[in-house]
Order: structure tokens, then sequence, then C-alpha cells
């Protein structure tokens, strides 16, 4: 497993909101990862959410050079008009497969990265 400089020093943000059904199977995956165990609200950026299907895992952003190698990749970026998270990102992918390449192979968290 590769590992990026400390966390906090890459200007992403990683999130999950995780449907009630999909948290027990979420949380496993995501201690085996990272050696943290989580639950919803705790890191705050984990949350129960009742209206999800399942796993909704998002990375936030805002360097534009990551958002135009992400779409040539094929992973979907967003772009907020006014910004995500009040206006803290400016771009966001709702990808699970990236979000978890993150976290299992280059070692990042939930939270600031």
């Amino acid at each position: 497993m590769s590992r990026f400089a400390r966390q906090g020093s890459h200007g992403l943000l990683l999130e999950a909101e995780v449907a009630p059904n999909s948290q027990k199977r979420f949380e496993a995956r995501y201690a085996a990862a990272s050696g943290k165990t989580v639950s919803p609200g705790s890191p705050v950026h984990y949350q129960s959410q009742v209206n999800k299907w399942g796993q909704e895992l998002r990375v936030y952003f805002n360097d534009p050079g990551m958002a135009v190698s992400l779409e040539a990749s094929g992973i979907r970026v967003e772009y907020g008009r006014r910004g995500y998270l009040a206006g803290e990102y400016r771009y966001r992918a709702n990808n699970n497969s990236f979000w978890w390449k993150l976290v299992e192979n280059h070692g990042l968290l939930l939270g600031p990265s």
C-alpha cells in the first residue's frame, strides 16, 4: 500500500453517507483498511442516512487538474455552482470504487486528507 503525505495535506475531503442496512459492512471494510473503528457521527464525515439505498462515498477537492484527470479516467466529477460544503470545495466525485482505492490503497481516511 502506498501512503500519501500526512493526513490533511492533500486538499481532499472524504465523506461517507451510508444507509443503516449497509453500516456494518461499511464499518468492517473501513476498519480492515484503516485500522480505525468508526460509527455514524464519529468522525463527523461519516453519517447514517435512512434515505440512501447503500453507500454514497464522496471525495471533495479544489484542484481543476484532478477534475480533468478523473473525468478522463471515466469518473464523473460534479461542479457545484456555489461549491460544496459551504463553498469550501469546488468539485466532488461520487464514486465508491475511487473512494475505496484512496482508503485501501493509499491510506487516506474519512475527513480532510
